[in-house]
């Protein structure tokens, strides 16, 4: 409908090897789903932002893919009572940093500032992005980071080619 009829309906889905599922049942599938029109493709990180994405893409007049990553469900955080929206498209600092820019999705964020600690120990000050959006991708935040920093390392549990980390690094570049 070109943008004309809206469709507002929200998939829940989860990724993410474990819990003796096979390997066909472990893919990380959200690049593909964002090479789709008109869907938007949301993957939180906190249980706050979870809640607030969640809100937002129930409420939003679009087909939304809400893909959550089963090792980030033993992840302990605050959540407010009550109705809150976290919106869609920005992408969240994490950690501030002005060595090396470290921009990540999902679970990898958990990663990343294990990566940033060590990296610390070191005399490195890593910058932590997450993209918890990745269509519509907002890449505002990540081109300032890597404007400051001039290094830029991509933490993405997808495939390594024709992925959402590809299409970030071409940005970039």
């Amino acid at each position: 409908s070109g943008g004309k009829q809206g469709v507002p309906v929200t998939i829940r889905s989860i990724i993410g090897r474990g819990w003796g599922q096979g390997s066909q049942h472990s893919q990380s599938l959200h690049a593909f789903f964002a090479h789709i029109p008109g869907l938007k493709v949301v993957m939180p990180v906190t249980p706050h932002d979870a809640k607030g994405l969640l809100i937002a893409s129930i409420e939003d007049n679009n087909p939304v893919m809400f893909i959550e990553h089963r090792w980030l469900y033993n992840v302990i955080g605050h959540v407010p009572e009550g109705i809150y929206r976290t919106p869609l498209g920005p992408g969240k600092l994490f950690r501030e940093g002005k060595d090396v820019t470290i921009v990540a999705i999902s679970y990898m964020v958990m990663e990343a500032l294990r990566a940033a600690e060590m990296l610390a120990k070191e005399g490195l000050e890593a910058e932590v992005l997450a993209v918890q959006t990745l269509r519509p991708f907002d890449d505002s935040m990540v081109l300032d980071s890597v404007r400051k920093t001039r290094r830029l390392v991509v933490a993405d549990t997808g495939w390594e080619t024709v992925g959402f980390s590809a299409e970030l690094v071409a940005r970039v570049a």
